[in-house]
């Protein structure tokens, strides 16, 4: 099967497929959350956002990924899940954006890309503090 061009992807995969490589998370390995280890901690790690545990696996595997410091990878699999993984995806940027990333171009691109998502997701669900939260990041 031929590749498609990435114009002919659905808008968040799009995305996906310009993505450059991120800096790494400075302290890859210090982290070690899997499924049922992030379940069991969400409550405290979640106890500021208020962000519910994901019902979905795939959402909560970008959120595995974030927890880990994986940063770009949480971006992608949050954004290919859709739904419920914008938020992960929005969270995960943006804490690279603010704490990694060292260009500057580059950081106020990806806030803006945050911005962008978080405003069609709280479009989509008014009622979804987060999406209103990273809109405003």
């Amino acid at each position: 099967m031929a590749a498609r061009h990435p114009h002919h992807l659905p808008a968040p995969l799009q995305e996906i497929a310009h993505m450059a490589t991120w800096p790494p998370f400075p302290h890859a390995g210090h982290y070690r959350y899997d499924s049922a280890s992030l379940k069991k901690k969400w409550p405290r790690l979640h106890a500021g956002d208020a962000e519910p545990v994901p019902q979905d696996g795939a959402v909560l595997q970008a959120w595995v990924l974030f927890h880990n410091g994986q940063f770009q990878q949480a971006t992608e699999a949050g954004l290919a899940a859709g739904g419920a993984g914008i938020t992960v995806a929005n969270k995960a940027t943006a804490i690279h954006a603010n704490y990694l990333e060292k260009k500057e171009k580059t950081r106020l691109d990806l806030f803006l890309q945050v911005a962008e998502r978080a405003a069609a997701q709280a479009a989509r669900e008014p009622r979804n503090a987060n999406a209103w939260y990273w809109h405003a990041y």
